[in-house]
């Protein structure tokens, strides 16, 4: 009974934090400046995590210098060239592609 009562707790926690965001972003103009513009950060800082998480560690060893490196590498110098975040990442994975068909 006990861990049903965590579960049902768990399950009631996580609904409301979900209907309070529903509640809170239905109208944009009560939502403070700053705190819309953290909001706005929220998505790009979570990828960006997720990116060097990537690049950096291997099943929590560090990654030693190779593929995903330089095909990180070609993917920044094409975004910076083209402001394009599709046009980054097409050239980042067929870079990585041709890397490791080359054997990086």
């Amino acid at each position: 009974m006990r861990v049903f009562l965590i579960f049902l707790a768990a399950g009631i926690g996580t609904y409301l934090i979900r209907v309070s965001g529903i509640a809170l972003l239905s109208n944009p103009e009560k939502i403070p400046p700053r705190v819309r513009r953290a909001l706005s950060l929220v998505a790009p800082t979570a990828m960006g995590a997720i990116v060097v998480n990537s690049l950096f560690l291997d099943e929590a060893q560090w990654r030693a210098f190779g593929a995903w490196h330089l095909a990180a590498l070609v993917a920044i110098g094409v975004a910076l060239w083209r402001r394009s975040a599709g046009w980054s990442m097409v050239a980042g994975a067929v870079a990585f592609a041709l890397l490791i068909v080359a054997g990086l």
